[in-house]
């Protein structure tokens, strides 16, 4: 249960991600969550963006600008607890019927929710580093990826398209995965970091994304995508 409830939460943070252009970083193969949907059935762009009265794809400008959540609802004329409550509304849609499908149980669902609400405030109110509009986070995975790999990133997302995993794709070029793990964090960490110097980030929120990013680093690189169309 314990490990479920961090999984969610950290999911409720990836939704985030996803919405500003963040969270591509695990999809390079082209792989992720339904349009509109965020992870593990977690509210996605579409539904935060309805509550903003945005189009998904302006709630991304707008938190890919380095505005929080919080500070968009305002803009637009929402309150704050009015933004959580459409998250905390949408999120619960989505585990009433885990329940009814017998994925989770019903006090799984309420330990869940109590759990959301205790990190709702951090989640709106999170800032996301500003992105460069011609190089966002999944191009910057590929990039180094494929260069730590030694091939060209059009062949990674060929390789990645005809299901192998970055990992499986790092030992047959003649790397090593601890090599390939330690060229993605020490890479975050660099972006991080810039972000940090730049005021976009605060070095305990970097140290924060970093913990996450190695406590997820097996199943990035161990992902697999979907076989490529004919």
């Amino acid at each position: 249960m314990k490990a479920r409830s961090k999984r969610v939460i950290a999911a409720a943070g990836a939704t985030l991600a996803v919405a500003a252009g963040a969270g591509g970083a695990l999809a390079a193969g082209g792989t992720g969550p339904a349009p509109g949907r965020g992870p593990a059935g977690l509210p996605g762009p579409a539904a935060i963006a309805s509550y903003l009265g945005l189009t998904p794809a302006q709630l991304r400008v707008e938190l890919g600008s380095g505005k929080t959540l919080a500070q968009i609802a305002v803009a637009q004329g929402k309150t704050v607890s009015g933004l959580e409550d459409a998250i905390t509304t949408d999120v619960q849609a989505h585990l009433d019927k885990a329940v009814a499908n017998g994925k989770i149980t019903s006090a799984q669902e309420q330990a869940l929710l109590t759990e959301l609400k205790a990190h709702l405030d951090d989640i709106v109110n999170h800032a996301f580093p500003a992105m460069a509009a011609h190089r966002g986070p999944r191009a910057a995975l590929a990039g180094l990826v494929a260069k730590y790999v030694g091939i060209p990133p059009a062949e990674l997302r060929t390789e990645l398209q005809s299901g192998k995993s970055l990992a499986q794709i790092a030992t047959a070029h003649g790397k090593t995965v601890a090599g390939l793990k330690t060229a993605i964090l020490d890479a975050a960490k660099a972006r991080l970091d810039k972000a940090v110097t730049a005021g976009t980030l605060t070095a305990t929120q970097e140290q924060s994304l970093l913990d996450r990013l190695s406590a997820h680093i097996d199943q990035l690189v161990n992902r697999t995508g979907p076989p490529a169309r004919p």
